[in-house]
């Protein structure tokens, strides 16, 4: 709870300091109130330009479909004839009141003003002629055209500048009248194929490219936003939306909703041996991303750069790939919530964090960290990519710019993951697979001492450690640190290496000139010596944990007997280990490893294990297994009834599984030999000298 809150504190403390309720915003035709410049230099898709040019291509003219109707222009002739017919009976009827006759000209011609009847009425039969035959002439060769409807009214006015000047300009005048008003549309446009037409046109236009220099003027202060310089606005990310207190009321609860589900999550999955510095480190590994990422996701040229998985790596290292790819999950949903970013952050920075924590987790070598950092480098570019092409915003400028933001944010994630790791562990007490490879090798000066001054010892110690870690690794503990920490258990022997008895060889024993309590306090002592010596080296605490632990409380049967044998009054407390009993499945494990070893090897040294059936493979073969589980059965059951294992989370189920794990593999190592017969000299003739020197033993 206490941890829950904690978080929650600090994430609403820098979400209130960096709250921001006056945030740039602009719109078209706004009058900027600041200079804007381009932060990079940067090639893209324009959309106000390539629309622009799109729809000039939709309304260029030649992309119109035109329709021709033949019946127009013999129609419109059969009319104008027929009129002129009228009009020659009009002039033939000399009876007639002029004033009818100007009534019915006009009413034969529609359009034709009083003035222009008089005088068709007036003209001789020549020049009538002359000017019917013009009338029909031009209105023939107009209609010989396209005429559009609204074009119509302008070929009208053209009349006049066509008629034959062979006639005299009143002629032409009345010809002109005569034959304009029966001018109309003979072709019509043809909608569906003039649509299809200009869409066609809009789709063939290129997308226009422009590119904008690092700190070119944008917009400048005092100036109006056009379009186009808020198309550059937004693809820089130069706006930034305002921050409402609604809003920041909403970003607490979503944070308290995530924080909460963390609490419980970790509450559920957390092993029985965490302390509270384990809490410790991941809520300082998930708040340092989440604060870093506040300020610095808000710059566009940085958002891919930035290394959250880092933390998830460092994780996977320290504790637990599962842990690790869950947190990365929930740092990603912080830094989308604190930041604004919405999901696209949280997605690449998940993503990216299972990646590169699938690939580091339980790092052997250093190249690890390299392949990793590869690994979130192709996540984040993929991602960021992806992204892209969803939002239509991807061309090949763009592309090679977030490759480069993936390579930059793998190389940053490996190289932090890699400077921290040990720093962290040290702090927090947590032991690396590095730092345990390290610590295994032969060379390392404890080891290098042990081997040299008690060989018995360091042999016992890499028999049990095959021992234990087999075990560890069946019932699902830590393998590695296992293995390490039995080569580590008994360091406190090189002190005193001949008080023990796997270093004494065929020398006396030394313990026979001592009294009971003495060599009980030397042997309780390599405990102490080993945990001196492993501060003094700067072991990892894990290890150190191991050497109080391994013993336990467990009586040191031998001597006190022989004080009670003495007759002595004896305190059972003198001939105990001082402790603490296991506190972890690993050091319950070597417990159980390290007496299991002692008591077989003590039992075939006694010649025990081989009295019966030793030669052969036989029922000795199946005797000397029965042997051995029942020396395995009795020291297990020995530390359970001492209360040895109550401290540490091994259940019954896997304390058999251990024991089966015992029995395998001393049986591969007590293994029974087949005898070979002697070999019966033959005589020979003697060897050549060359023959006798490859026959010579080396």
């Amino acid at each position: 709870m206490a941890f829950g809150l904690g978080m929650l504190a600090v994430l609403v403390l820098i979400l209130y300091a960096t709250w921001e309720s006056d945030a740039l915003t602009l719109k078209v035709g706004q009058i900027a109130d600041r200079t804007l410049k381009a932060p990079r230099t940067a090639t893209f898709v324009s959309e106000t330009r390539t629309e622009a040019k799109r729809q000039e291509a939709y309304d260029d003219v030649r992309n119109i479909v035109l329709r021709t109707d033949p019946a127009v222009a013999p129609n419109q002739t059969a009319a104008l004839r027929q009129a002129l017919t009228a009009i020659d009976t009009v002039r033939s009827d000399r009876e007639q009141d002029r004033t009818r006759a100007v009534d019915r000209i006009r009413g034969a011609v529609e359009g034709l003003t009083a003035e222009e009847a008089q005088a068709i009425l007036s003209l001789s039969d020549e020049s009538w002629a002359k000017v019917r035959a013009e009338a029909e002439r031009l209105l023939d060769t107009t209609l010989m055209n396209q005429i559009r409807a609204e074009d119509v009214a302008e070929v009208k006015e053209q009349m006049l500048s066509r008629a034959s000047l062979l006639l005299s300009n009143s002629e032409r005048q009345l010809a002109a009248a005569l034959s304009r008003p029966f001018v109309q549309a003979n072709v019509h446009v043809d909608e569906e194929r003039t649509r299809a037409a200009r869409e066609a046109a809009a789709r063939a236009v290129e997308p226009v490219y422009v590119t904008v220099q690092e700190g070119e003027v944008i917009v400048r202060d005092g100036d109006p936003v056009t379009r186009e310089a808020m198309e550059k606005l937004e693809y820089f990310e130069l706006l930034s939306p305002s921050e409402t207190w609604e809003q920041f009321f909403g970003v607490v609860g979503l944070l308290l909703l995530l924080t909460a589900a963390l609490v419980l999550y970790l509450h559920r999955i957390a092993p029985a041996d965490w302390q509270a510095r384990h809490l410790i480190l991941i809520g300082l590994v998930i708040l340092v991303p989440v604060i870093v990422g506040r300020f610095v996701l808000g710059h566009p040229d940085l958002r891919y750069m930035f290394p959250a998985a880092a933390a998830a790596m460092l994780l996977a290292i320290l504790i637990d790939f599962q842990i690790a790819a869950v947190i990365g999950g929930v740092i990603g949903l912080y830094l989308g919530i604190i930041s604004g970013t919405s999901y696209e952050i949280a997605f690449i920075t998940f993503v990216a964090s299972v990646a590169g924590s699938a690939v580091i987790w339980r790092a052997d070598r250093t190249m690890t960290f390299l392949w990793a950092g590869g690994a979130v480098a192709l996540a984040t570019g993929a991602g960021a990519t992806l992204f892209a092409l969803v939002s239509g915003n991807l061309d090949m400028m763009r592309f090679g710019s977030l490759v480069v933001d993936g390579a930059v944010n793998g190389a940053l994630a490996a190289s932090l993951t890699f400077l921290s790791f040990s720093l962290f562990g040290r702090v927090f007490g947590i032991t690396t697979h590095l730092q345990l490879l390290e610590l295994a090798h032969p060379n390392q000066p404890l080891l290098y001492r042990l081997a040299r001054e008690a060989p018995g010892t360091y042999h016992h110690s890499i028999v049990v450690s095959n021992l234990a870690e087999s075990a560890v690794e069946v019932v699902g503990g830590d393998p590695l640190f296992t293995r390490v920490a039995v080569l580590y258990h008994d360091v406190g022997k090189v002190l005193r290496p001949s008080f023990f008895v796997e270093n004494q060889a065929n020398r006396a024993n030394v313990h026979e000139a001592l009294d009971p309590r003495t060599s009980a306090r030397i042997i309780q002592e390599h405990v102490l010596d080993g945990v001196r010596l492993a501060r003094k080296a700067r072991l990892p605490q894990p290890i150190i944990d191991v050497i109080q632990q391994h013993h336990g409380t467990t009586l040191i049967k031998y001597f006190y007997n022989r004080a009670l044998n003495s007759g002595e009054d004896v305190e059972e407390s003198e001939f105990r280990y001082p402790g603490p009993r296991p506190q972890t499945r690993e050091a319950g494990i070597i417990m159980l490893a390290d007496s299991v070893e002692a008591a077989v090897r003590s039992a075939a040294q006694a010649g025990r294990l081989f009295e019966e059936g030793a030669k052969g493979n036989g029922a000795g073969g199946e005797r000397r297994a029965g042997k051995l589980a029942e020396i395995v059965d009795s020291v297990i059951r020995e530390r359970l009834d001492d209360g040895q294992l109550d401290e540490c989370d091994l259940t019954l189920k896997q304390i058999e599984q251990v024991r089966q794990t015992f029995i395998s593999i001393l049986e591969g190592i007590y293994h029974p030999r087949i005898e070979y017969p002697e070999l019966k000299r033959v005589a020979s003739a003697p060897l050549a000298p060359e023959a006798a020197a490859t026959e010579a033993p080396s």
